[in-house]
């Protein structure tokens, strides 16, 4: 055995403590869910979007050119601490928990209703609706969206890194509201995911082996 190994076995050891066990199809482990949040972006409501329209619903389009990519959520769901297990485990699927709009100037208590999609890059795949709130108070501050219907937020990164690197994805929005703001909403875009991984069961026994 290796001078790395026990740091090695110790990490997988942390991580089937941690996380749940259970076997993939083909026999091999699966761990998970490792729980991860990432920032997709940040954007704005501007005021004047809302001005023109005379109370009528909006569909509003924004580009998101800062979307995380699969190697840098690989990082974050096959880590342990500081050891990597990169070498042991493979990033298996990503389910969408929750999308949280945060707002970091102004607020979204104009807003009464809205529906998020997410919008592929060209040729990148469909539509995926990420989640609809509503509130006839007022949205407040933070606006929480859960997807109605399963979302492996891993095929679309996977899409996204794929697709032309002089475009991107677009955030849809349909938004009713009961005012107009005062000033432009400035606001950030957060996904949770909860993440599943393979730990290939050779690449296991050969690192115990050595």
């Amino acid at each position: 055995m290796s001078a790395n190994s026990p740091r090695v076995l110790l990490g997988i050891a942390a991580a089937f403590m941690v996380l749940g066990l259970s076997c993939s199809q083909n026999g091999n482990l699966l761990v998970g869910p490792v729980r991860v949040t990432a920032t997709i972006g940040e954007a704005s409501f501007v005021e004047t979007l809302f001005s023109l329209k005379g109370g009528a619903s909006i569909t509003h389009k924004q580009k998101f050119c800062d979307m995380p990519t699969e190697d840098e959520l690989q990082e974050q769901v096959t880590t342990v601490g500081d050891i990597d297990l990169s070498a042991f485990i493979r990033l298996e699927r990503l389910e969408l928990v929750e999308t949280v709009l945060t707002a970091t100037s102004g607020d979204f208590d104009f807003l009464t209703g809205i529906t998020v999609r997410f919008l592929p890059k060209p040729g990148a795949g469909n539509p995926v609706v990420l989640g609809s709130a509503s509130d006839p108070s007022g949205l407040g501050t933070e606006i929480v969206l859960e997807p109605e219907d399963g979302v492996d937020f891993l095929e679309l990164i996977k899409a996204n890194d794929a697709g032309a690197p002089d475009a991107c994805p677009r955030i849809e929005y349909t938004l009713t509201f009961q005012s107009v703001p005062t000033q432009d909403v400035e606001y950030r875009l957060d996904v949770t995911v909860d993440g599943f991984a393979e730990v290939g069961r050779e690449k296991v026994m050969d690192a115990i082996a050595r």
